[in-house]
């Protein structure tokens, strides 16, 4: 296990116990009732898992995202409502991502060991595969139709998350390929989650390059690789 993936884990378990330590309510429950006197900025702390698959769109025509590309994340969200309803609030959230991408590309190296890209339109030829593990800092602008009585609500949840790429490699007929340092490590994405109760859609854009193009070869096909997620995230308190 190489030291980035251990660092990971240790960041991620670290601070998951940060981050979902204690429910915080400033609510007021009276003496041997159930009633909510005060319901004043109350959290919605939240662990979250999610699932995708991910369409790969291209600025050149023939690219092709062959076979079923996917996306896995989980992580916490410490909320931070800022009207007194607690139905608007601030999400800061710490995760890991996992995602495999499957494309028609084709890698070889020049002289200088830069990775030369090309398509390739032989659809009986194997796929070159990228997968990447990544710690995530979601940032997001939360509403939601909860009160500090009701765990069942409708909610939209929008904003943009940070990805640290520490783990990049990518595999063709079997054999690993040297691209790490032809991938930007550091990434953005745009997301956006909306549904009722535990059960939510998933969408998210990515905003950044995936390929450094001053580390690839002058040789190489001028590409760029856009990711866009659709699928389910799933919020528990």
């Amino acid at each position: 296990m190489s030291l980035q993936y251990k660092y990971g884990l240790f960041s991620i378990f670290f601070l998951l116990g940060f981050f979902s330590f204690g429910q915080e309510s400033t609510d007021v429950i009276e003496e041997n009732t159930n009633e909510v006197i005060d319901s004043s900025f109350y959290r919605e702390d939240q662990i979250y898992l999610g699932v995708s698959f991910v369409g790969l769109v291209s600025d050149q025509e023939n690219f092709n995202a062959k076979g079923l590309s996917s996306h896995f994340q989980w992580g916490v969200v410490r909320d931070f409502p800022i009207v007194p309803s607690g139905q608007l609030a601030v999400g800061l959230g710490l995760g890991m991502g996992f995602d495999r991408y499957t494309t028609n590309l084709n890698r070889i190296e020049d002289t200088q060991g830069k990775g030369i890209y090309s398509l390739n339109t032989d659809v009986t030829a194997s796929s070159l595969f990228f997968s990447m593990q990544s710690l995530e800092l979601p940032i997001s602008f939360r509403w939601r139709s909860s009160s500090p009585s009701d765990y069942a609500f409708w909610r939209v949840y929008g904003g943009v998350a940070f990805q640290w790429n520490y783990r990049m490699r990518a595999e063709l007929e079997n054999v690993s390929l040297p691209v790490k340092s032809e991938l930007n490590q550091i990434a953005a994405t745009a997301h956006l989650s909306f549904g009722y109760n535990t059960w939510n859609f998933y969408l998210a854009y990515r905003l950044t390059p995936f390929f450094k193009t001053e580390s690839l070869s002058s040789q190489t096909l001028p590409i760029n690789i856009t990711p866009i997620k659709v699928g389910l995230i799933f919020y528990l308190l």
